[in-house]
């Protein structure tokens, strides 16, 4: 009896089961393709934030050249007019110079010219009045030259302070552009860290990683090497995967071309040159530039940030690591306009230079070894220092 009791009871706990299953089953689909359409919701959301965000990257890319050509043509206006008022200084003080030299002169022989000659006869001696009348007769010749110098410098004052209103002119016009540029890069800007915003959980991971490297490294050298060793790693991983999933994947070779065409980072000249002293004393290992303050800075090259804030004296730094094994460092901003793990085009906007110290200091590495960029890179000016 008790042996029945129990498979009664088995049977009843197998009926239930079998009751049961075709509604856990349901459930279990219902739950699978709900988790299926989120999946699909992400991955299309995912599509219009990389869509929007490439539409976004190109209307910066072109908005911060356009905004770079106006610095450029603005810095080269300001030059012209120092050049001028500089003109126009050294032209006013031969002026003032010859006007005092002149002056009494110039009164001395209108008095000559009006006093008939018997009565200079009976001024003086006659003797003394006859060389007067003969230093004053070849004086005036003397006069009329410079009076035509004169004549000459004032002309071209005139011509000077024409061209200072034809600058002072253009400045205004050029600022006024480059307050709408500045406008406009600032929206774009705005609209790329909202879409930045939107995928922020995805660069934690990878920002928490930076600052640890970041802590650990002692020198700006050492921060680098951490962060190629890194990359290198993420390579591997990702060959890895690709493998393992069967995809092919192209691997960046360490030994490939430096890209032509580099864009300079910033509108200016070359402070001072690859190899050559720096201000210190030391020999560049990159290049820097002298800028106007407050500049737009962008990326040579297409390629992922690394690094982006402040390292130790360097202040707030950028380090970009490109295809082929090469990255770039840029130091000398004012303000990050980045992040961690942003994928970049060559061209688009970092940052900007600071507001009192407009040197822009670049530097291109490969492996490790600094490499010098100048014949591949777009100057947006033919002036170097060196």
């Amino acid at each position: 009896m008790q042996g029945f009791t129990k498979a009664m009871v088995l049977c009843s706990a197998a009926l239930a089961l079998c009751l049961a299953a075709p509604a856990y089953a349901k459930n279990v689909k219902a739950e699978l393709a709900q988790k299926q359409q989120q999946t699909a919701a992400l991955e299309k959301k995912s599509k219009e934030l990389n869509s929007e965000l490439g539409g976004l990257k190109t209307k910066l890319v072109g908005t911060a050249a356009n905004l770079r050509a106006t610095e450029d043509k603005l810095s080269d206006t300001e030059r012209q007019l120092a050049d001028l008022q500089a003109r126009k200084e050294a032209t006013q003080k031969i002026l003032y110079r010859d006007h005092d030299a002149l002056g009494g002169l110039v009164a001395a022989a209108g008095k000559f010219q009006r006093t008939p000659k018997p009565q200079l006869l009976l001024l003086g001696n006659p003797l003394d009045s006859a060389r007067a009348a003969l230093v004053m007769k070849d004086m005036i010749p003397a006069l009329q030259g410079h009076a035509e110098e004169l004549k000459t410098q004032l002309a071209e004052m005139a011509r000077i302070e024409t061209d200072i209103s034809k600058r002072q002119t253009e400045q205004a016009q050029a600022l006024k552009k480059l307050k709408g540029q500045q406008e406009d890069v600032a929206s774009l800007l705005k609209a790329r860290q909202d879409i930045y915003e939107k995928t922020e959980a995805s660069r934690q991971q990878q920002e928490r990683e930076v600052a640890a490297l970041a802590k650990e490294a002692k020198t700006l050298e050492e921060l680098e090497r951490k962060l190629a060793e890194q990359a290198r790693a993420e390579e591997r991983a990702a060959l890895a995967a690709a493998k393992k999933s069967g995809a092919n994947v192209a691997r960046n070779r360490s030994s490939g071309p430096l890209p032509s065409g580099l864009v300079q980072p910033v509108a200016g000249t070359v402070h001072t040159g690859f190899g050559a002293t720096d201000d210190i004393g030391a020999t560049s290992e990159g290049i820097t530039f002298m800028a106007r303050a407050g500049a737009m800075v962008v990326t040579p090259l297409a390629g992922s940030v690394k690094f982006a804030g402040p390292f130790q004296k360097y202040k707030q730094i950028v380090i970009i690591q490109h295809a082929n094994g090469y990255h770039s460092l840029i130091a000398g901003l004012g303000r990050i306009d980045t992040v961690v793990g942003a994928k970049l085009d060559a061209g688009e906007p970092v940052g900007t230079a600071e507001k009192t110290e407009s040197k822009i200091y670049y530097e291109l590495r490969r492996g490790g070894e600094p490499i010098n960029p100048r014949q591949s890179m777009v100057a947006q000016r033919k002036q170097d220092k060196s």
